[in-house]
């Protein structure tokens, strides 16, 4: 049986057992996943969570998903202490949550945009939302841009194309696949017509449109843009 292709892979926590304190978690190890497409990466990391039955697992966060954090509760364990919510009620309301965060800058913040920590209840639903929300697919070792001829970037083989700013976020972009196409500025123009107050403003295409969607949906649900 060929070996399957790594043209994609995901990377994120995940812990299958109680500390003996009950106050936390332990054995947390990563998992590093493949997939041919992003689809089959998603299909990956499904067949993974429900084989291993985890504790919790999250990913590691980007300016583009965000950090999320799914833990169990059995009645006993407490949330970890760098995810807020009323630890009673996370004992007493036995089942899977879902914490989450924004990453602004490099910094991790309280996603004030999705308030939480929210009940799932059940694994199912629980791997449902990660890979539908958190799962981030990055470039694998054998990632190869369909764009890419003879080392020559092709512009009429890119699926889309999305504007970014931020340099935080352009280097997520990068592992994601995008592809830098041009630089454009914008500011304001004084009475001698000169460009004031300039800001750099990164053209990215991307060839994989499937892989594409992932990231301009997460997007339009993150930062509530749209994009053309």
């Amino acid at each position: 049986m060929p070996a399957t292709s790594k043209q994609w892979e995901v990377r994120f926590l995940i812990s299958l057992s109680r500390d003996s304190d009950g106050d936390g978690l332990d054995n947390v190890s990563i998992a590093r996943l493949f997939g041919e497409t992003v689809e089959a990466l998603r299909q990956e990391v499904c067949a993974y969570l429900k084989a291993h039955q985890p504790d919790s697992f999250e990913n590691f966060g980007d300016h583009i998903t965000g950090h999320k954090c799914y833990m169990l509760s059995d009645g006993k364990v407490y949330p970890p202490g760098d995810w807020t919510m009323n630890p009673e009620v996370f004992r007493r309301e036995e089942g899977w949550w879902v914490f989450s965060k924004r990453l602004t800058s490099g910094v991790e913040m309280q996603d004030d945009e999705k308030p939480g920590p929210f009940y799932l209840g059940s694994l199912e639903l629980a791997v449902e939302d990660f890979i539908k929300t958190a799962l981030i697919p990055y470039k694998g070792p054998d990632y190869q841009s369909r764009a890419m001829v003879d080392n020559q970037l092709q512009l009429p083989l890119l699926e889309t194309v999305l504007r970014e700013a931020e340099e935080y976020a352009l280097n997520d972009l990068l592992r994601r696949g995008w592809q830098i196409l041009a630089l454009e500025y914008k500011g304001e123009v004084s009475r001698i017509g000169e460009l004031t107050s300039r800001k750099a403003i990164f053209v990215l295409g991307h060839a994989d449109f499937p892989a594409a969607l992932s990231t301009l949906e997460e997007r339009d649900l993150y930062y509530h843009y749209t994009y053309g």
